[in-house]
């Protein structure tokens, strides 16, 4: 059976606003505040402060060297792990213009030695991929992560990681009744959350932070 572990928090954001507030006193990437001012004024998603944090540690800590992002958006994402690590980073965006706005703040950042944004379907690009990554980030198209999982654990390295993000979807996850123009995305997600778990060959760790991240490994075969 696989293990499944949880990080409490209070459903509204997904943590408690005043929680939220708190954490973010302590500050996020000030390298990276003229992005988060972009995508707030330009309204991209990116992710939160507090996720980014976390996503860096993942990095700190683990140290991979090939990495794969699925969604670039404006390049936010993938420039946190670049800071935080020395490994080369690969981001697949299907939007053009999305991809142009990544490619422009990666190299106003000096990383554009280290960050390849490619312009593909993320499933498409998994498909035709023979790169092996030691951890792959995963915040693209959320109704498609079950799809995207099945195409990139063979592509993740034997002691690699994936994350995941928006998995709680605003915590609407948790309701039974979800408006309609969400239930494409909560159906899937629900779908994609009962999946992994049910997966015994994986570890799976569902997280409270931000709006929701999972984390997913391959299990250990001596244990």
């Amino acid at each position: 059976m696989n293990e499944v572990s949880g990080v409490g928090g209070e459903m509204s954001g997904i943590v408690h606003k005043k929680v939220t507030e708190y954490i973010e006193d302590f500050g996020g990437i000030q390298e990276l505040q003229d992005l988060e001012l972009y995508a707030k004024e330009n309204y991209v998603p990116i992710v939160m402060k507090d996720a980014a944090r976390f996503l860096g540690f993942m990095i700190a800590a683990n140290k991979p060297q090939a990495i794969l992002e699925l969604g670039t958006a404006i390049g936010y994402s993938a420039l946190v792990m670049a800071m935080h690590g020395d490994g080369q980073i690969t981001s697949v965006e299907r939007d053009e213009a999305m991809q142009n706005i990544a490619l422009d703040n990666i190299k106003k950042k000096g990383y554009e030695n280290r960050i390849h944004v490619v312009l593909d379907d993320c499933a498409a690009f998994l498909k035709k991929s023979d790169q092996v990554y030691d951890f792959i980030f995963m915040d693209a198209g959320k109704s498609h992560y079950r799809e995207y999982l099945d195409l990139s654990l063979p592509r993740l390295s034997q002691e690699g990681m994936i994350l995941c993000d928006n998995v709680l979807y605003k915590g609407l996850v948790a309701e039974e009744e979800v408006a309609r123009k969400h239930r494409t995305n909560i159906v899937n997600l629900k779908d994609f959350i009962r999946y992994v778990h049910e997966r015994e060959d994986l570890v799976v760790s569902l997280l409270s932070i931000s709006d929701g991240m999972l984390l997913i490994r391959r299990k250990n075969k001596n244990v």
